[in-house]
């Protein structure tokens, strides 16, 4: 089983922990990933504001050097997920479309023919490894660990590149109560936006948005909330303490990658997991 890993670039940066725990699992899953070489920025939630090519363009790019490679593009960040699923379905899907953006990036020599697929790790991990599978790796067993499972919208919707039913989302769950953890009942946050596309022009809206999903975990008696996301993750955690201090409430919620939870079950050290 083999990919070309698109890390994006919150990875770099507030998510080392989260590439470092992908890689071991990865590794102890005989996922291979070949990072994506020359890999750009998919633009995020930015590049649609300045134009609906400039968004098309960047991932263009990136889909024509994984083509080049002959492999599906792996990623573990919903919004690089959600641009660049959705720039293959239209470009499978709107031939005259491509074209035009073939134009616009043909001076980089590349040209992209949208016959890849894009998937996230999470559901890659459920559906290509399996229950099963997953049961048979681990050795340390999470019982007692009490997980609000964190979706977020962005791997959900729109519906044509959702993971998963975006109403009643599971993915998360089972690959927890694989590893003996004991999933607590999330369902009305599991798939709310956590506002991180907000942050820097409304914060105050950002806030009460994340401030809902740590509430609601606080309230089932959740030990941890499992992300998914580098942005959501960064929204949850770094943000805490000033939505405590806006709320008038402690919560002191941790926030995990769901890589590093899978990583202690396979037995994985603490310290290579970030």
């Amino acid at each position: 089983m083999k990919f070309a890993y698109y890390p994006g670039c919150t990875i770099y940066g507030s998510g080392m922990e989260y590439h470092m725990s992908t890689l071991k699992v990865a590794e102890a899953l005989g996922i291979e990933l070949v990072e994506l070489p020359d890999w750009n920025c998919c633009g995020a939630s930015s590049s649609p504001s300045l134009g609906h090519d400039l968004t098309f363009a960047l991932q263009a790019r990136n889909i024509a050097i994984a083509e080049g490679l002959g492999l599906d593009i792996l990623t573990i960040c919903n919004e690089c997920y959600n641009n660049l699923h959705q720039a293959v379905r239209v470009f499978n899907e709107d031939h005259s479309y491509r074209d035009r953006i073939n134009g616009l990036i043909s001076e980089t020599g590349l040209e992209v023919r949208g016959s890849v697929k894009v998937r996230h790790l999470l559901e890659v991990i459920l559906h290509d490894i399996g229950v099963e599978g997953l049961e048979k790796k681990v050795v340390r067993r999470l019982s007692g660990l009490k997980l609000a499972p964190y979706h977020g919208c962005l791997a959900l919707r729109p519906r044509e590149v959702s993971i998963d039913d975006p109403e009643d989302p599971r993915t998360m769950n089972r690959v927890l109560e694989a590893l003996g953890a004991e999933v607590l009942p999330f369902d009305r946050f599991t798939s709310a936006c956590c506002g991180s596309s907000v942050l820097l022009t409304s914060e105050d809206v950002a806030l009460r948005l994340s401030y809902d999903i740590l509430k609601g975990a606080k309230d089932i008696g959740a030990d941890a909330i499992t992300t998914m996301c580098p942005l959501c993750h960064l929204n949850l955690d770094f943000k805490q303490k000033r939505m405590q201090r806006r709320f008038q409430e402690q919560l002191g919620i941790p926030i995990i990658y769901f890589t590093q939870i899978l990583g202690l079950a396979l037995g994985i050290e603490p310290k290579e997991l970030g």
